[in-house]
């Protein structure tokens, strides 16, 4: 767990398929695309169904997130 520099939210760092980071918010969230396997997020595609807990990426609720994203 960490926080976020611009919000102090509770994250959680994945990693994409392209091998770059991702934060997460910490708790789950019906609406979110992004399914953790391990350490790695898998987007889901529209449509896609799982029963694993879904997450949003912080750059969605973050109020800042749109200065952070390409950052990584």
């Amino acid at each position: 767990m960490s926080a976020c520099r611009s919000c102090g939210a509770r994250i959680t760092w994945l990693e994409t398929a392209a091998g770059k980071p991702i934060p997460v918010n910490e708790d789950p969230d019906p609406a979110g695309n992004i399914v953790a396997i391990g350490k790695m997020a898998h987007m889901l595609k529209k449509g896609e169904e799982t029963d694993q807990p879904r997450y949003l990426s912080h750059f969605v609720t973050c109020p800042q997130g749109n200065e952070w994203r390409g950052r990584g």
